[in-house]
């Protein structure tokens, strides 16, 4: 080995020791070294926005190091409207990764054309036929404006819906429509009936009340249940089919 080439290689590994326990002055130094500098970006935790479209818009200078501060890469990453979170962190000597969370679809407002909305009530600039999206709808009286859902009612419904999200996706998988009531409830229509074929939930607790459903309709498992109405305080009262 040349006398160079032990020097490369202590340099490298004096600054892969550093890497691991890195004091305050290390990434200030270890980022002037050529040997340190970004050759490989990874875009991680994507559905629906483009890798290239955040790379492109992450703009990472051509000099920068895995040891650079990755703050306003983050922060540009975060301009993009389908991104929740950007995180930059270091994967190798010359690669990084930046792993976003992204905000996703959670429900179609009709109008026009059905467009999907987040939780909050923000319109997504998503095409619901190019990504195959299979969402509840928020009827009612329910529209956009400025890009956003309109009135209190309607974010109660989504708010209520994102809480169902998370206690049972197989639920919301079978979630047709959601419609605010002026009660401070919802209206639920799934798609597959089956026994029961509309719920009503309060949106101060929609999880408490789905609950109580779901053990109502297991005691009632031998009746053609048509709706479960939770509204009340503490039990269900289930409509029975009409026998034809």
């Amino acid at each position: 080995m040349t006398r160079r080439g032990r020097r490369r290689l202590y340099v490298i590994s004096f600054a892969a020791v550093l890497g691991v326990g890195a004091p305050f002055w290390a990434p200030p130094l270890l980022g002037t070294l050529p040997v340190f500098r970004i050759e490989r970006v990874e875009i991680a935790g994507t559905v629906y926005a483009t890798p290239d479209e955040l790379l492109e818009l992450a703009a990472i200078e051509p000099t920068a190091s895995v040891w650079s501060d990755g703050t306003m890469w983050e922060e540009r990453v975060r301009s993009h409207p389908l991104v929740r979170e950007a995180r930059v962190r270091r994967t190798g000597m010359q690669d990084i990764e930046i792993r976003v969370t992204e905000v996703l679809p959670l429900a179609f407002v009709a109008g026009p054309t059905l467009v999907p909305v987040d939780e909050n009530g923000v319109a997504l600039p998503l095409d619901p036929a190019e990504y195959a999206l299979d969402l509840p709808v928020l009827a009612g009286d329910a529209s956009l404006e400025n890009g956003r859902v309109k009135g209190a009612g309607a974010r109660d419904a989504l708010r209520a819906l994102a809480a169902l999200q998370e206690y049972d996706s197989a639920f919301f998988g079978q979630i047709s429509e959601i419609r605010w009531l002026e009660s401070g409830c919802v209206e639920i229509e799934l798609i597959e009936a089956g026994k029961t074929g509309k719920i009503l939930l309060r949106t101060s607790d929609p999880v408490k009340g789905l609950r109580l459903v779901e053990l109502a309709l297991g005691h009632a498992s031998d009746l053609g249940v048509a709706s479960a109405d939770a509204r009340f305080e503490g039990q269900v009262v289930l409509n029975l089919r009409e026998e034809g």
